[in-house]
């Protein structure tokens, strides 16, 4: 934390990057540092290589998210929070020419380790413990609006304070940050009931095809391109569809096929006690949490399924 601290101390010009597909945690907790380095006078660019999901949009400052054709100059640091991995932010290739300095700020237990000034917290609820630690390290007092951000960001990796990482000290920061001024039920609102009706066509397809197999203990769904272009979704559109295979009774490991449009599928893995998703994701190249992970593989839906379905039997078969 004392090297974290330092970097941004020194430092006057930096450049935050959203893993691919950001999600609430990647995004508020982001969103919030920038905040906190510019009330310390510092120069912020937050980038994204994917636009920011519509119900995110409501949060301070994401209208300022802008993509690597709008990074020019040089900065002090790279920072990427809530990414396990360099690849998920477009890599260091991307990187290089804007920066000497990556900063891996990141709670996944399968991070792999990337970068100059490297914070891992494993046992956090979100990357936006991390960035509320951060900034009150640096002394930068929080609005309204950076409480929201953070707020958000344990909200979406917790499902909603529902998940086991889900602890006594994650209800005291996010009753702190309620303290400070986050409007609960917007929050609520703009993440959970505010969807498009082409996100729920896609649910509906998604349901449509439910799979369950070793005697009930997988279930899984398939999203496909034309499944996406039939409903006029995005792929934003697909997040959450995940928890309705995994809300089945007597699951243990659900999973979400999804083809990326690049010629691979990207599988959601999400799993209840005693199934550690990550090590299956890693086993793919890919990695997260005990319970939420996931990994893109190249190949036909078909192929991909084959090869994930029965490493994800050998997984609950062995319980």
């Amino acid at each position: 934390m004392d090297e974290v601290l330092e970097v941004f101390r020194r430092g006057s010009r930096f450049l935050l990057l959203l893993h691919l597909l950001p999600d609430g945690d990647s995004i508020g907790s982001t969103l919030a540092l920038m905040a906190g380095l510019e009330k310390m006078g510092k120069e912020v660019t937050v980038c994204s290589h994917d636009a920011i999901p519509a119900c995110y949009r409501f949060l301070a400052g994401s209208a300022r998210v802008v993509g690597w054709e709008r990074v020019t100059g040089s900065y002090d640091a790279a920072v990427l929070l809530d990414c396990g991995d360099l690849s998920m932010a477009g890599g260091l290739e991307r990187i290089a020419p804007f920066t000497q300095t990556v900063m891996n700020l990141d709670h996944h237990a399968t991070n792999s380790g990337y970068g100059d000034v490297v914070y891992l917290v494993p046992e956090a609820a979100a990357a936006g413990e991390l960035a509320h630690r951060i900034l009150g390290g640096l002394g930068v007092p929080l609005d309204a609006g950076m409480a929201t951000c953070l707020y958000t960001a344990l909200v979406c990796d917790t499902g909603s304070f529902r998940y086991s990482n889900t602890n006594g000290k994650t209800h005291r920061l996010a009753a702190d940050l309620v303290d400070v001024g986050v409007e609960v039920a917007r929050v609520n609102e703009e993440l959970f009931e505010n969807r498009s009706k082409e996100a729920l066509d896609l649910l509906g397809i998604g349901l449509g095809r439910l799979r369950v197999g070793a005697g009930g203990r997988l279930a899984w769904t398939t999203i496909t391109e034309e499944d996406m272009a039939a409903a006029g979704a995005g792929l934003a559109d697909s997040e959450g569809i995940i928890n309705y295979p995994r809300s089945l009774r007597g699951v243990d490991l659900a999973m979400l096929f999804r083809e990326n449009g690049n010629g691979g599928v990207k599988v959601s893995f999400r799993s209840r006690e005693g199934v550690d998703v990550a090590e299956l994701a890693k086993q793919f190249g890919g990695g997260g949490h005990a319970k939420a992970a996931g990994c893109v593989l190249n190949g036909s839906l078909s192929e991909v399924q084959e090869v994930i379905l029965e490493a994800a039997a050998r997984v609950v078969g062995g319980r």
